[in-house]
């Protein structure tokens, strides 16, 4: 079951709301009708339990940046990445980017306890005054108050063969010179201190459990604990064993009690799932899974291979300093307004991570300034991969950097989302993050994709085409799944899509493919691209569309992937990808089969057309229903650009043969109140006429051609008296705040509005 934790906004045409940390200029904006694209983009911030400082000690703000701390005003934050609580690399299998974890680690299957992810340690922090410290953990997953166990090890004088190397309650794992240690299970803590003789003096503590916020702080009084200068620390996690008090060690395999991945490479692995402090995780740099360094340690046992020094001194003196990097790689948290449940589904099905804290993969190029608007690309990720895709590739610098863009991967929630549902929700919940957070352009904007998140940049950006200036796709499925036409995709024929392809008109594509591509078949990217008339489909070619379909060969479905996503031609391609929020021409094909409205996804809207409904809403045994509305306005004195067909051949990076069309300049026509329409199955739609160029105070005329009855709202602030004819016979017409209701027949008919007066 789904719910929402904050309500989403439907499209309205008054400007997004300010929020704290926003810019309003980072988000779309139109003047009247639709806002471009779905509510959640424009959503004020939900509230997140995670995310607050419920005990007033604390004050500062999180980070919200995967792997770095920062000192503000006597707090320590360490923010830690999500879904990583994977233990040790048990199987020396080794591990890539499509892998969840590099580390083999499973949770017991009790997931009303554990979750799949209850040792996720989201942020750590202490926050020091003159009588007592203050520890908090945030973890991702706490659904019981006993199920995690943390250690915070401290060697305060930086000696190894002082203290102790086996922390009470041990996990497995040695901890060399630690002097004191603080452990905490939900229900208890403690804090151990070891002398130069190896006894130990243990204390009892108090924990505050927050299962809301997902909490757990301990506070130490000085006179237990007085740290001063710098202390060395390691904060490690995992799952409480409530039979022996200490934590449950992984066995060879998982059942509802015990966690499994015990494996040849450390077939006696530590009870430690996750590590603090790993400032250096090479996902950074490259797209491996973000534990890739910490499962190596827990692999040789050397949990203190993460051991930082905190700085106790400036927690007293209340300075500030980051670590956040300003450009560069990042791996960002946000939080959701999806009420899911917490952790990770067990069988790994969509949406497979439920928590309302998710991440998404951002890079920023060097010439980005706070302050000075930046173009954005979105750069979806492929089916079993996730967030880090692209991270470190030759393709995020082409698509990037080399166009001062922000670039932005979002999980979608699980590797195999197809951009649909929860994963197209958390598309435009990234989104509305970034806006936020950094200052951007929302009239330079790009979508583009690999495979599945090709298959993504064909559907969000035809579903979303006011959003979008530019989009580019690689080895990208026309629809989910396989299809080779005339059979419908494996995924079904209402994910087609061709059924959308018209709401391209005012976006150009770029389309890479594989010729040997054994995932992707020719035959179907042909046909979106060239079009199949003995199929029934027209691709972009036969609407006459702007569009380039680039096919290498050699070259299978993983080739370019291999190159590092190199391909040149997409940076001059998509360019500044400027969006025309308001063309002259709309072509607009509504889907019904598209929408989620659980989460408020209805794509009804684009440009100036809003509020489409379907006369007929039946489907097909091969196709979805679908309304058409087609729409010229005569007030932007712009007629229909000619489109050339074009060819060619290159070896970027590898040969490839290329069919295109481009567009020349667009005509001009005298400039002219009048609407033409062409409408397909269309119940109703409305047209915002101010957006379209076209005067309600004046004399309007509407030349429509409809294949039956519906109705359009001609919105916009008509005077009143105003009359309207079909034909140049009267007709009875709906008139109201929004605008004049135009009944419109079946057949080909002009229509005219004529103000009182004239």
């Amino acid at each position: 079951m789904v719910f929402l934790i904050a309500a989403v906004p439907v499209s309205t045409g008054v400007a997004p709301p300010a929020v704290a940390g926003e810019r309003p200029q980072s988000l779309p904006y139109v003047t009247a009708g639709a806002r471009p694209g779905p509510g959640v983009l424009y959503a004020p911030a939900p509230a997140a339990p995670q995310l607050q400082n419920r005990d007033p000690r604390f004050d500062a703000a999180p980070l919200l940046v995967s792997g770095n701390e920062a000192y503000v005003d006597g707090e320590y934050l360490y923010q830690d990445f999500l879904h990583d609580d994977c233990g040790s690399d048990t199987d020396g299998a080794g591990h890539d980017s499509r892998s969840e974890c590099a580390g083999n680690a499973v949770h017991p299957a009790d997931g009303g306890r554990y979750g799949g992810n209850a040792a996720d340690l989201v942020e750590f922090r202490i926050a020091a005054d003159r009588t007592r410290v203050t520890y908090r953990i945030t973890l991702n997953t706490l659904l019981a108050r006993d199920s995690t166990i943390t250690a915070i090890a401290f060697d305060t004088d930086g000696d190894e063969a002082t203290g102790a190397s086996t922390l009470p309650r041990d996990p497995g794992a040695p901890f060399p010179g630690t002097d004191e240690v603080i452990t905490t299970w939900g229900t208890g803590a403690e804090h151990v201190s070891f002398a130069e003789d190896g006894t130990a003096r243990t204390t009892p503590l108090r924990v505050r459990t927050d299962l809301q916020a997902n909490q757990l702080t301990v506070t130490v009084p000085r006179t237990v604990s007085d740290p001063r200068g710098t202390w060395r620390a390691t904060v490690a996690t995992g799952l409480y064993d409530t039979a022996t008090g200490g934590w449950l060690r992984p066995r060879n395999a998982a059942d509802r009690d015990s966690a499994g991945g015990a494996g040849p490479l450390d077939p006696d692995p530590s009870g430690i799932f996750n590590l603090a402090f790993r400032f250096d995780e090479p996902v950074l740099r490259r797209n491996v899974p973000p534990d890739s360094a910490q499962s190596a340690a827990l692999a040789d046992h050397a949990p203190t291979r993460f051991a930082h020094a905190i700085d106790f001194d400036a927690l007293r003196h209340g300075v500030r300093r980051s670590s956040v990097p300003a450009h560069g790689t990042t791996m960002r948290i946000f939080p959701s307004r999806l009420g899911l449940g917490e952790g990770r589904d067990p069988e790994g099905r969509f949406p497979q991570y439920k928590g309302q804290l998710q991440p998404y993969s951002l890079y920023v190029p060097t010439a980005y300034e706070r302050g000075r608007p930046a173009g954005l690309t979105l750069a979806l990720h492929s089916l079993g991969q996730r967030q880090w895709q692209y991270n470190g590739t030759v393709g995020v610098q082409q698509i990037g950097e080399a166009r001062d863009n922000l670039v932005a991967t979002p999980l979608g929630r699980g590797p195999d989302g197809w951009y649909q549902s929860e994963a197209e929700y958390d598309v435009f919940e990234m989104w509305n993050d970034l806006a936020r957070h950094f200052t951007l352009d929302p009239g330079r904007v790009a979508i583009s994709g690999y495979s599945m998140g090709g298959y993504g940049t064909y559907r969000l950006g035809m579903l979303y085409p006011d959003l979008f200036g530019k989009a580019f796709s690689v080895v990208a499925p026309p629809g989910e799944g396989i299809w080779v036409p005339p059979a419908p995709p494996t995924g079904g024929a209402g994910t087609l899509t061709n059924a959308w392809l018209e709401n391209a008109r005012n976006v150009p594509y770029l389309n890479v493919v594989a010729g040997q591509d054994e995932l992707v078949p020719l035959p179907g990217t042909s046909a979106q691209n060239l079009g199949a008339p003995e199929a029934g489909v027209r691709g972009f070619d036969q609407l006459g569309y702007r569009f380039r379909y680039v096919v290498h060969q050699p070259a299978t479905h993983s080739t370019l992937a291999a190159l590092g996503y190199d391909m040149p031609m997409a940076t001059d391609f998509l360019g500044d990808a400027r969006v025309d929020r308001d063309p002259h021409h709309v072509s607009f094909a509504y889907v019904p089969a598209s929408d989620d409205r659980r989460l408020g996804l209805v794509h009804d809207h684009a440009y100036w057309v809003s509020g489409t409904t379907l006369a007929d809403p039946g489907a097909s045994d091969t196709a979805p229903a679908k309304g058409v509305v087609d729409a010229f306005s005569h007030g932007f004195g712009r007629g229909d650009a000619t489109g050339t067909r074009g060819s060619g051949t290159g070896t970027h990076p590898l040969p490839y043969t290329e069919v295109n069309r481009s567009w020349g300049p667009y005509p001009e026509i005298p400039v002219a109140n009048r609407l033409d329409l062409r409408l397909t199955n269309v119940a109703h739609a409305d047209i915002t006429l101010t957006r379209a160029r076209l005067d309600p105070r004046k004399v309007l005329t509407v030349r429509a051609d409809a294949d039956r009855a519906g109705e359009v709202l001609l919105a916009g602030r008509f005077r009143d008296g105003t009359r309207v004819f079909r034909d140049g016979r009267p007709v009875d017409a709906r008139t109201g705040p929004r605008g004049v209701t135009l009944p419109i027949a079946a057949g080909t008919h002009t229509y005219t509005l004529v103000p009182p007066g004239r």
